[in-house]
């Protein structure tokens, strides 16, 4: 754990905001009564947020214990006193943060472009929570899998070997659940919804094995 006392950090606190600041509630109010309705302060509240974590120096509290962090490079500071949700904290060399299309999940990118940390933190006033976890090589595949992509290699973290081990143990869940829809839909005869969840089981087992076979 790095020894540094935080510095003031430019994620904003809007629970704190709402409850200290006057002018918050007739800002919320104000945004209310315009376009979008009620909740696009809402909204705008957790786009902001996740623009002011994707640029901060901090990181969630919850899920920085996970030992595996620092394993792979994670440095943390205390936890911020002024707000109890995030730490400071540096990352490994060449990886960086980046935002998705949902404003309430930003990652963090290792040196091949790979996601490595995925990173909750809703920014609402009335809810306001942050968390994070480290991607494990399965789900990575998972992804690949999902967008008919390459996975990156390499000599450490996701190897050629690994990566087809994985890849047919993903392919054996597949089957499994094949099996189970199948036999569900033959005891719902005329049922449509089964036989097409044991098709696409079928096909996701038959992809996670093909791209496992291009990796040898």
């Amino acid at each position: 754990m790095v020894d540094q006392t935080p510095s003031p950090s430019n994620i904003r606190n809007t629970t704190e905001a709402m409850r200290e600041d006057p002018a918050e509630p007739m800002l919320a109010l104000a945004v209310s009564m315009g376009p979008g309705g009620p909740g696009r302060f809402i909204e705008e509240q957790e786009a902001a947020g996740q623009a002011q974590l994707v640029n901060s120096d901090r990181l969630p509290v919850d899920g920085s214990e996970n030992p595996e962090f620092l394993a792979v490079g994670f440095t943390f500071g205390e936890v911020d006193k002024h707000d109890k949700l995030f730490r400071p904290a540096t990352l490994p060399p060449d990886w960086r943060r980046r935002g998705s299309d949902h404003a309430m999940w930003s990652h963090i990118i290792d040196e091949y472009g790979r996601e490595r940390v995925a990173i909750f933190y809703k920014a609402a006033f009335y809810d306001r929570s942050a968390h994070m976890s480290l991607a494990h090589r399965g789900s990575y595949l998972r992804s690949v899998l999902y967008e008919n992509s390459r996975p990156v290699l390499d000599d450490t973290w996701l190897t050629a070997e690994t990566a087809r081990a994985e890849l047919e143990a993903i392919a054996v869940a597949a089957d499994k659940s094949a099996i189970e829809a199948a036999e569900l839909a033959a005891s719902r005869p005329g049922d449509t919804y089964w036989p097409e969840r044991a098709d696409e089981h079928r096909a996701s087992a038959a992809a996670a094995r093909a791209l496992a076979e291009s990796l040898s």
